[in-house]
């Protein structure tokens, strides 16, 4: 199919508004599983320390009617811990851009500490999940949990 002659189309237009949809989609999952799953406790200290137990290993046990028990030792809890990790995130955003008009958003501010946010539950995440190790820290130092990396 031909072109009229002298059709003016938009690829000649100068001027054209453009076609932007008013949503911004984030593309960049955030699924923290283990952390949703774990629960959550408060620490008072920068040592934080808890208990663990384990159940025997499941079995056989069939028993005799009559049979004569015989007690099986008890496995004391487990002491352990780890220090507290800070964790943060930092943003700056000029008031000229938060006054002006913005796709997407209303608020540069509000939208960006979404974002902050979603990165730190991330970075939780993998602290939770990658570290192995924890070292107490100093002043001037972090407390690091990097898993000797």
């Amino acid at each position: 199919m031909a072109i009229g002659s002298n059709m003016f189309t938009q690829y000649e237009t100068v001027g054209l508004r453009e076609d932007l949809i008013d949503v911004i989609t984030n593309i960049s999952p955030v699924d923290t599983w283990f952390q949703s799953t774990i629960g959550s406790g408060v620490a008072k200290q920068k040592y934080h320390e808890w208990q663990t137990d384990a159940l025997a290993a499941a079995a056989a046990n069939i028993q005799i009617e009559g049979n004569q028990w015989t007690a099986t030792a008890i496995t004391p809890t487990v002491r352990t811990g780890n220090y507290c990790q800070i964790l943060g995130k930092a943003f700056l955003v000029a008031e000229s851009q938060e006054d002006a008009s913005k796709a997407g958003r209303s608020s540069e501010v509000n939208y960006q500490k979404a974002n902050k946010l979603k990165e730190l539950a991330n970075d939780i995440e993998y602290a939770l999940i990658v570290n192995s190790s924890s070292a107490a820290g100093a002043s001037g130092t972090g407390a690091i949990q990097d898993g000797g990396k």
